[in-house]
């Protein structure tokens, strides 16, 4: 009998489903005597999935249907259907999900939630899950650099936290390795993260100037690397049997904004944002409000994915997201909320909830215990005692090393770290 009843149901489904193509115009006309007979897409299955509430459908397109028209007319499947749904495809097969369970409001950090996203990226940087329960991690080798912007208590702390947090976590499984140079001048975000391997955290001007000359070094090494061996990405050269194998790299620089007149930084910084994305070393730059006297347009334009959190008004927004489009951040009332920008995705705009993750433990207004960052990195601190000095130091310079905080920044000294 539960056969019968499922069996039913898929029929009632698919039936809806052709309705849908009939109205939305997606079918091909031919006659047969002198009936004119209408040639729908093929539906080839239904799933129902009563955990998650939702229904999803594969269908495939005739031969001569153009698949631009799926998504001209997603507004036929969602009278249907209702406004919750997704359609992805390319030029042939689709798939249609429907949601009947919408998701909203914030919600806590959970690594095992992304990291079955993250195991398809090389460089997983998660971003959060939209109102169908959707969650996102983009590849940040395929799209390089990151921007997140945003007026103060919106969230963007949290999510750096968050993009971090699960970046060290998952670092064991990224096959050549990552390397993270943290810069925090308010000395208030990125003290978590000391003491964890592979991790530098940058809290002075001159440490980042060090560090940005060591990073433009080895983007000429790595440059060099691809020249010699006629290739196109780092990762192919990695794939050597004789490679010395090079990591990603990350620069996370909060609080961009108090570099506002450092324009040989800002230099350094767009010559990475160009020439980055084949080379492996990729930036993530936080700020309130990303306008050009304090990011140069042609930086910013390099940086291809943009979380936008509640902006002061759609000025701000536009500056964010890129003139001329509909998107506005300004409309952004919810904190953690923000507007997901990845012109590779399908949906290039879309509203994400990004996850909570406090630096210390809370408790909630239902007395649920909430993790924090602290407590979630615990495991991977450098054991008190294996510390070393530069460990233990609070001026680190860009390959880890203690240094004396009275030091000049002089061209000695650089050189010094860089043969390091």
């Amino acid at each position: 009998m539960q056969k019968v009843r499922e069996f039913i149901r898929r029929q009632q489904a698919k039936k809806q489903l052709r309705n849908a193509f009939y109205n939305a115009g997606l079918y091909i006309p031919y006659k047969s005597g002198d009936k004119e007979i209408k040639a729908l897409p093929k539906i080839h299955s239904v799933q129902f999935n009563d955990e998650e509430h939702t229904v999803t459908f594969v269908f495939t397109l005739l031969n001569g249907m153009d698949p631009r028209e799926v998504a001209k007319k997603e507004y036929v499947f969602k009278q249907y259907f209702g406004k919750h749904i997704e359609i992805d495809g390319d030029v042939k097969k689709f798939v249609l999900k429907v949601y009947k369970k919408v998701y909203d409001g914030a919600f806590s950090y959970n690594f095992a939630e992304f990291e079955p996203y993250m195991k398809k990226c090389r460089l997983p940087i998660i971003a959060g899950r939209n109102k169908l329960g959707k969650i996102h991690v983009f590849d940040m080798v395929k799209n390089p650099h990151l921007l997140i912007a945003g007026e103060t208590g919106g969230g963007k702390s949290s999510i750096l936290r968050g993009i971090l947090t699960s970046l060290i976590l998952f670092k064991n499984q990224i096959p050549n390795g990552l390397k993270l140079y943290l810069v925090d001048f308010k000395r208030s975000e990125f003290h978590l993260f000391r003491h964890i391997e592979d991790v530098v955290v940058i809290n002075k001007k001159k440490d980042l100037t060090k560090c940005l000359k060591y990073l433009l070094k080895e983007l000429e090494e790595r440059g060099d690397l691809l020249d010699t061996y006629e290739l196109t990405h780092i990762d192919d050269y990695n794939k050597r049997h004789d490679a010395v194998t090079k990591p990603y790299i990350i620069l996370c620089i909060d609080e961009v904004h108090a570099l506002e007149g450092e324009k040989s930084v800002f230099s350094h910084l767009h010559t990475i944002s160009a020439m980055g994305r084949a080379l492996g070393i990729y930036l993530i730059m936080a700020t309130q409000r990303p306008d050009k006297d304090v990011i140069e347009g042609k930086t910013k334009g390099n940086l291809t994915v943009r979380y936008a959190f509640a902006h002061a008004d759609k000025i701000n927004s536009d500056i964010t997201l890129g003139r001329g489009t509909k998107a506005d951040a300004s409309k952004i009332t919810k904190p953690g909320q923000f507007i997901y920008r990845n012109k590779s995705a399908l949906n290039n705009f879309e509203i994400l909830q990004s996850p909570y993750l406090p630096p210390e433990d809370e408790t909630d207004d239902k007395v649920n215990r909430i993790i924090g960052a602290k407590t979630i990195l615990k495991p991977y601190k450098i054991p008190l005692e294996k510390r070393t000095q530069k460990d233990d130091s609070n001026v680190i310079d860009a390959e880890g090393y203690a240094m004396d905080p009275q030091q000049e920044l002089t061209p000695e000294s650089v050189l010094g770290v860089l043969k390091k």
